[in-house]
């Protein structure tokens, strides 16, 4: 699968791996690789196979991290719903987000938008069994 996430500038929320990295650019590449991975072990490609296109699939995908730091308002696009529906589970289902530590008292949080784009390929191997031919003894 390949990925790719796009981060708003003002990201106060961050994963428990991540915490302690203070460079902000570097704490951004740790949820991205954390989400990629997340994504990537628990998006069921077999459950969606059937409704799958033979070749690349794209399921676009946007939300929001919410106050609380769970994924919210998840908006997706593909060519097949099961493969939307697919993508909201996993997403919803992401571990909630943390605080990230901020040096003022005062932390403004706002429900920034995110991108990510899941990409898979299917290999579909169809076999044609002619009518003629009998697939039991009887």
């Amino acid at each position: 699968m390949s990925y790719s996430l796009a981060f708003s500038q003002s990201n106060y929320f961050t994963t428990q791996k991540c915490k302690n990295i203070s460079n902000e650019r570097l704490r951004k590449d740790c949820i991205i690789k954390e989400i990629q991975s997340f994504v990537n072990a628990n998006y069921d490609i077999a459950a969606i196979s059937s409704d799958a296109k033979q070749g690349p699939n794209r399921v676009y995908t946007r939300f929001k991290i919410g106050h609380t730091g769970k994924i919210i308002d998840i908006q997706t696009k593909s060519t097949a719903f099961s493969l939307e529906v697919e993508a909201i589970r996993v997403l919803e289902s992401f571990p909630r987000l943390i605080l990230s530590s901020q040096k003022s008292n005062i932390v403004t949080i706002r429900e920034d938008v995110f991108t990510l784009p899941i990409v898979f390929n299917v290999n579909k191997t169809e076999i044609e069994i002619k009518s003629e031919e009998k697939l039991t003894g009887n």
